[in-house]
């Protein structure tokens, strides 16, 4: 049946039958020792109430002797298990360090070693010119923030041009009103046949 679960702040659990709220249980259940019991219990349907037993764990417990049958089937894990990976492989330098096979140095080190010129060596790539380039990216840049500038005062100005337009909107709406309100006063007391 159907009944109203409450827990006290001394600690104990009580039930009572609804409507008539007539106490069937009075249970002493937990000292109020903490206050953190007491903040975070909270009952659910079905006679099943948590809280918060430390900062990390959480306690249920049950009213309903059916809930309790079946509390085993609703027990479940935090965390999956999962099968452990393959462990790494055996890395290069590992083997190049601990085992006695001969390494060709070429092979290690390139060409460089063995005395030839290597073919990786930076090369120079013309560019646009030097100080002359430079000069010409300032200027385009200079460019730029001029054409910012620019786009910058034409939004002032228009931003400007809005709120003169908005103001007079609400000047010639206040007008309307008042004149609206005029009208109003005027006819209010008169019947239709008389307009």
């Amino acid at each position: 049946s159907v009944c109203l679960a409450c827990f006290l702040a001394n600690g104990h659990i009580m039930t009572f039958s609804l409507p008539s709220l007539r106490p069937l249980l009075d249970s002493d259940f937990l000292p109020l020792a903490d206050m953190r019991i007491a903040q975070t219990f909270s009952f659910s349907n079905c006679g099943q109430a948590l809280y918060l037993c430390t900062p990390s764990e959480i306690q249920r417990i049950t009213l309903a002797a059916d809930t309790c049958e079946s509390l085993q089937e609703m027990l479940c894990e935090l965390f999956l298990p999962v099968d452990t990976p393959e462990g790494p492989k055996q890395s290069f330098f590992k083997g190049l360090f601990s085992s006695p096979s001969i390494v060709d140095k070429e092979e290690l080190f390139g060409e460089a070693a063995s005395g030839k010129a290597s073919r990786s060596v930076a090369k120079h790539i013309p560019g646009t010119g030097g100080i002359e380039g430079v000069k010409a990216e300032s200027g385009s840049a200079m460019a730029e923030v001029q054409k910012a500038r620019m786009a910058l005062v034409e939004r002032g100005e228009k931003l400007s041009e809005l709120e003169e337009r908005t103001e007079a909107l609400k000047v010639g709406s206040e007008l309307y009103a008042s004149s609206a309100h005029q009208v109003m006063e005027k006819y209010k007391n008169k019947k239709w046949y008389q307009l």
